[in-house]
């Protein structure tokens, strides 16, 4: 699994310098362009330093953001086991409120863009070891699917929205990059948007290979981890936990041009 210790890169008081920050970013970029396109950032923090992590993506998405001060626009949200939200029929995010297991998906998948660098910092595990992290890169799973299936998936023809429809694989080799998630295939057909018989064959056939995948990782965030990865390269999920589950994860999303080769 790749790590990457943020003690190599602070001095001795523990903080990251301006320097640094730019070294650690930089050192982030280049390993979210190289397979599997994500990695683990283990801070040691506890409670893990929220504002430092923000201030850390920034540097990512806008090198020179921590010396002008402005910072690329970050959505920060809060994931836990919430029942209000999870009660909010009609909108896929009310999933990630619940204690159920989410599969592989990416974030975003309704968006013309979706953004490409989400990153979930850890600061209160499941104490009974629910939650586990799912990984899986795009450039890892084409290996496992037949020829016919690929040319199925890189036709526009899944519904993500009721008005738009897009391919779920682009891209070759290291650089394919991957859009899906069925929760929001299954809320666009609910929007009286049709999916044709290849669709519908093509995404039944990828949930079967999702499924049985010898490639995804599985693991459990400690609390200070922070995982971060490309997601339109990456899919990502996690296992199910105890519906009175305390677990505590905050989940950050941007753009960010150096990750950037064309649409997905």
């Amino acid at each position: 699994m790749p790590r990457l210790h943020l003690a190599q890169f602070t001095g001795p008081t523990g903080q990251l310098s301006t320097e640094t920050t730019r070294k650690l970013a930089a050192e982030l970029v280049t390993a979210l362009r190289t397979p599997p396109h994500w990695l683990v950032l283990v801070t040691d923090q506890q409670p893990i330093d929220l504002d430092g992590v923000i201030n850390l993506l920034a540097a990512v998405g806008q090198p020179q953001a921590i010396a002008e001060g402005e910072l690329p626009r970050i959505s920060t949200t809060q994931i836990r086991v919430d029942t209000q939200q999870a009660a909010r029929h009609g909108k896929v995010t009310r999933y990630s409120r619940t204690p159920d297991a989410l599969p592989l998906h990416t974030d975003c998948s309704n968006k013309a863009l979706p953004p490409n660098l989400v990153a979930f910092a850890m600061e209160r595990p499941d104490p009974q070891g629910g939650g586990e992290s799912v990984m899986l890169s795009a450039a890892d799973l084409v290996h496992d699917l037949p020829a016919d299936l690929l040319s199925r998936l890189r036709q526009p023809i899944f519904p993500f929205t009721a008005k738009k429809r897009y391919p779920i694989l682009q891209g070759e080799g290291d650089e394919v990059q991957i859009r899906y998630y069925r929760q929001q295939i299954n809320s666009a057909l609910s929007q009286q948007c049709t999916l044709s018989d290849e669709a519908q064959a093509a995404i039944d056939e990828l949930e079967r290979y999702l499924a049985r995948s010898q490639r995804s990782v599985r693991f459990a965030m400690q609390a200070g981890e922070v995982v971060i990865m490309d997601n339109r390269r990456v899919l990502h999920g996690r296992s199910a936990m105890a519906a009175n589950s305390p677990r505590l994860m905050h989940r950050f999303r941007l753009s960010v041009p150096a990750l950037s080769t064309g649409e997905a």
